[in-house]
């Protein structure tokens, strides 16, 4: 039998499972900083969203491209 310190040894089909608990909490914050950046993004004035190139109706998909790109980010940094 094989012991290793270090968890980057380990290969990733063989490491342990994240668990249920922290599965969920990753989605309720994610969940929340999807929402705030909404309001936020809801909140800039049609002006303010041209002068930065965006449009109303594409607030949704631009906020969840960048929370998507926030979470593989942050899986990369564990």
């Amino acid at each position: 039998m094989t012991y290793c310190t270090d968890i980057n040894e380990v290969p990733v089909s063989r490491r342990p499972a994240t668990s249920l608990f922290s599965w969920i909490l990753d989605f309720f914050h994610i969940r929340e900083r999807r929402r705030i950046a909404l309001e936020d993004m809801h909140r800039l004035s049609d002006r303010e969203l041209h002068d930065i190139g965006v449009n109303r109706r594409d607030i949704a998909a631009i906020v969840d491209r960048e929370i998507g790109k926030l979470r593989l980010d942050e899986f990369r940094s564990r």
